[in-house]
């Protein structure tokens, strides 16, 4: 626990201790001896982070910054791999195999990581090809709902200056909820991934490194179900299921998501300068269904034949190094970042049926209908066992290029310097949002291609199909050393910006358009070692003012299924720390403890005519005041306790561990209602694990949720009801790994 880690969070190497950054970093044996094996895990080391996930998509908030807004705009927390940034949030829950080191940076990066990252971002690093001597790892886990999951990991110096690695996983295991769709048994869920790189160095002034990634999920898709139905729900008989950990639903679900990955980085090392030149294309795509109602009436089915993401990317990094004439007293980082996105549905496919929409919902969505460009008169067909089913093609298109400086001069020897900014031009518009309608039993003889309407906000001011975010970016940071230790004292001012976005998917509403999100953020920070290097301390204090918060909201009265809108006014402030020490080492060895927390005040400001679901009623309308109430999956507490006990005798080893994790519970919906509330929650594990030494073999024995806690991950809320994507109940199993 104890270990310093080397960190890239100013891309450049660093040791941790030296960073003016909140971040926490984690290598393979510190995220094994937490029991993290994907991001969904670092929520219990990392305090303040919610990773969440519904209708088959990821959420990401830290410190109170993230967005709801998932289907088709970014996410605030950008999530890098190797240097390869990840937007598509149905691909970011990846296995941590065979990495080297995954760091949590809180707060904006604007300057250096730029693109959207307005409330942190997630860096996963994984071993690089070793040039020295050969390395296989191998494990095998054994499980709860018969899990079977096997790791490789090899790298092999192939010459003295070209070596190739790979890594590699399979999963397979029982769906963690019991139930049926469609009346037949929910499917295993299987994972696979491969990942392959290669390193050459053919001289000492230049390296190439090429990888490639392969990753599929298969399983139910968007599982949920609906624990909280509405009035709409129960008067079109959606009942909860008896046990909270089971599901039945009318469609038989699926879910299939694949994504593929070329990158390549070629290093030039001048006597002054590190020249790095990135690359990569991705390939992405996810297709499911999702029971929109969550029970097993025939209500609405949401399905998506179609979800892909084109992704082309490029980075060059000028790094000063040692050899530069200043190298004493100034550091300098610069580079240019080149984006170009194509995502969206391509198709997806809304059906709403007769059951249960003879009242108000279904009125009103006759009545839009009637009202929309569309001007569609519905009253000869409402006998139909069918309102509509549309399918559309929704997809958004964004092209993006920044330019970014950062410089660090140490002023004396305790008090250092650093400004930073980058320049951000992003075009984003409309690839395709078009649709075809049939109502009833009535295909209509036209197809409806959106990018003809203008779109208006309140103010009646046009929106175009196509605009461009722009400005300028800057960060300030002073960092002191007041003392003759290692602590660092940081005050940092910085601002970021998330681009406009656009909901394409509409079927009787024009496209949608939202505006940017700005962040203006403060910070004081602290990092030491106390006690002659025995503990580590970080924390920091945090006030962030947020402009325009990206959301997104789920009806079918708001357009066919999902519309967008802007948050005006957001602020979030809170404390939060991480404390890794030795306990009584004069008295016990090798007993560590791992203590983190944060405490957040997260709360809308002036939010009114905001779109949410009427706490007494259930419908759905435009026309609330959601104003000071608390930002969404947010909690006020969150923290984790840990404790490691390590024994060494002759040739063997032994570690035994627990980990504590509590949140104080936080709100799904805006609106702050208590049908849609995650109450508070504890999750407690623990491991024990044997080395034998001689032979580098290890048996693990762990559970995570040992006392069977109930917990939400994620919920969309709907006209019928709030549909939850249910947490794992407890989980134990046995972890057999050798190293060669």
């Amino acid at each position: 626990m104890l270990e310093e880690v080397v960190v890239t969070a100013q891309k450049r190497e660093e040791n941790l201790k030296d960073v003016p950054i909140s971040i926490q970093a984690f290598s393979p044996d510190a995220l094994a001896s937490r029991g993290i094996e994907s991001q969904l895990d670092l929520a219990r080391a990392v305090p303040s982070l919610d990773v969440g996930s519904q209708a088959g998509y990821a959420t990401i908030f830290l410190r109170g910054i993230g967005t709801e807004a998932f289907l088709t705009a970014d996410p605030s927390i950008a999530s890098y791999v190797d240097g390869v940034y990840f937007p598509f949030s149905p691909t970011f829950i990846q296995d941590f195999a065979g990495v080297e080191r995954v760091e949590v940076l809180k707060g904006p990066q604007g300057t250096l990581f730029g693109r959207n990252a307005t409330g942190g971002a997630i860096s996963v690093t994984n071993k690089a090809p070793d040039f020295n001597e050969p390395q296989v790892s191998i494990d095998m886990t054994v499980g709860s709902n018969n899990l079977i999951k096997p790791r490789v990991y090899a790298s092999v110096p192939v010459t003295d200056d070209f070596a190739v690695n790979v890594s590699a996983f399979y999963s397979v295991q029982d769906y963690h909820l019991d139930g049926e769709s469609a009346g037949k048994p929910l499917r295993e869920q299987i994972d696979r991934g491969i990942r392959i790189k290669t390193r050459w160095a053919p001289v000492e002034w230049a390296e190439l490194n090429l990888g490639f990634t392969r990753s599929r999920s298969q399983g139910n898709g968007a599982i949920g179900q609906n624990l909280n139905p509405s009035p709409l729900g129960d008067a079109s008989g959606v009942t909860p299921p008896d046990d909270d950990r089971e599901v039945y639903v009318d469609e038989r679900l699926y879910g299939v998501a694949d994504t593929k990955v070329f990158s390549g980085q070629l290093n030039f090392y001048t006597p002054w300068l590190d020249i790095k030149l990135l690359a990569s294309e991705q390939d992405s795509s996810l297709l499911y269904n999702y029971d929109f109602d969550g029970s097993t009436q025939p209500l609405v089915s949401f399905d998506v034949p179609g979800h892909p993401a084109d992704i082309s990317q490029a980075e060059i990094q000028l790094i000063s190094n040692d050899g530069h004439p200043w190298a004493d007293w100034l550091d300098v980082t610069a580079g240019a970042f080149f984006f170009e996105n194509v995502q969206g549905f391509n198709p997806v496919e809304v059906t709403v049926g007769n059951v249960g929409l003879a009242n108000d919902v279904r009125q009103g969505i006759v009545d839009a209908l009637a009202t929309s460009p569309l001007g569609l008169d519905l009253g000869s067909l409402l006998g139909s066992e069918r309102l509509y089913r549309a399918r559309a093609e929704a997809q958004v298109e964004t092209e993006s290029a920044g330019y970014y400086i950062q410089a660090t001069a140490a002023i004396t020897d305790w008090f250092s310097l650093t400004l930073g900014g980058r320049y951000q031009d992003e075009e984003r518009g409309l690839y395709k949002s078009n649709v075809a309608v049939v109502v009833g039993d009535t295909e209509l003889p036209f197809q409806v291609d959106w990018t003809q309407f203008d779109a208006r906000d309140q103010d009646d001011r046009p929106k175009p199909n196509r605009d461009t975010t722009k400005g300028f970016y800057p960060k300030v940071t002073l960092d002191f050393r007041p003392f003759d230790d290692d602590t660092l004292i940081f005050l940092t001012w910085q601002q970021a910006e998330k681009a406009h976005a656009y909901n394409a998917f509409a079927v009787y509403l024009p496209a949608q358009y939202i505006y940017s999100e700005e962040i203006d953020a403060a910070e004081i920070g602290l990092r030491t070692t106390l006690f002659d290097g025995l503990m580590s301390l970080n924390a920091a204090y945090f006030e962030y003012d947020i402009t325009n918060l990206q959301t997104q909201y789920v009806s079918l009265t708001s357009g066919g299924a999902l519309a967008f809108e802007n948050v005006p006014e957001a602020t979030s402030k809170g404390f939060d720390f991480d404390l890794v020490t030795e306990l009584f080492p004069s008295v016990v060895e090798g007993f560590a403890l791992s203590l983190n927390g944060a405490f957040i005040d997260a709360t809308f400001g002036k939010y009114t005519n905001a779109a949410g679901y009427d706490s007494e009623t259930g419908l759905f309308s435009t026309t609330n005041d959601f104003s000071g109430n608390k930002q969404t999956r947010t909690p006020e507490f969150s923290g984790t306790v840990a404790l490691t006990k390590f024994w060494s005798f002759g040739n063997s080893e032994l570690e035994v561990g627990a980990d504590y994790y509590y949140n104080d519970g936080f709100f799904y919906s805006a609106s702050n209602d208590s049908k849609y509330e995650q109450e508070d929650y504890a999750l407690v594990g623990g491991f024990v694990k044997y080395t034998y030494v001689p032979w580098n073999m290890d048996v693990r024995a762990f559970g995570k949720n040992l006392t069977d806690e109930f917990y939400t991950q994620g919920v969309i809320s709907t006209d019928f009801g709030g549909v939850f994507t249910v947490a794992q109940g407890s989980i134990y199993g046995l972890t057999l790994s050798w190293e060669l």
